[in-house]
C-alpha cells in the first residue's frame, strides 16, 4: 500500500519544494529598491496594469519591462536574463516576477522601476 503511494508523495514533495523556492520573500532593503507598482505586484496588491509594459511569453508567463539602476549589466546577465539596452547606469530588461526577485536581490542593483515604451523611448 505504501509503495503504491510513493510516486504521489514524490510529486507532492516536489511541488511543495518548488512553491517554497519560488515564493522567496524580500528583505526590507530589497523592497526599498522597488517602486510602488513593482512592490505591489510582488506582494499581490492590485496594480493598474496600464502603468506597466506587459508582454506574454510563448508559455503564457507574463514579463514586465523594467528599468534597473546599476553599473553592472553582467550581473543581471549572469542570472540568464537578456539585457535589452544599457545607457550609463540605466539597464532595460523584460523579466518575470520571479526574475525580478532575483534582480532586486543583487547587491549591485540600486533601484528597479517600472518601464513603459513611452518612458523608455523618451527618457532613456
Amino acid at each position: 500500500m505504501i509503495l503504491n503511494r510513493f510516486p504521489l508523495v514524490i510529486v507532492l514533495s516536489s511541488v511543495i519544494i518548488m512553491y517554497c523556492s519560488s515564493t522567496k520573500s524580500l528583505s526590507e532593503a530589497e523592497k526599498a529598491k522597488l517602486d510602488p507598482p513593482l512592490l505591489h505586484l510582488l506582494t499581490g496588491k492590485p496594480v493598474e496594469e496600464n502603468r506597466l509594459d506587459i508582454f506574454t511569453r510563448s508559455d503564457g508567463t507574463k514579463e514586465y519591462a523594467v528599468i534597473v539602476q546599476s553599473v553592472h549589466p553582467e550581473d543581471i546577465q549572469s542570472l540568464g536574463i537578456t539585457v535589452s539596452s544599457v545607457f550609463g547606469d540605466v539597464i532595460v530588461v523584460h523579466i518575470t516576477l520571479e526574475e525580478l526577485k532575483n534582480v532586486v536581490s543583487l547587491p549591485t542593483v540600486k533601484a528597479v522601476r517600472t518601464g513603459s515604451r513611452k518612458t523608455i523611448q523618451q527618457h532613456y
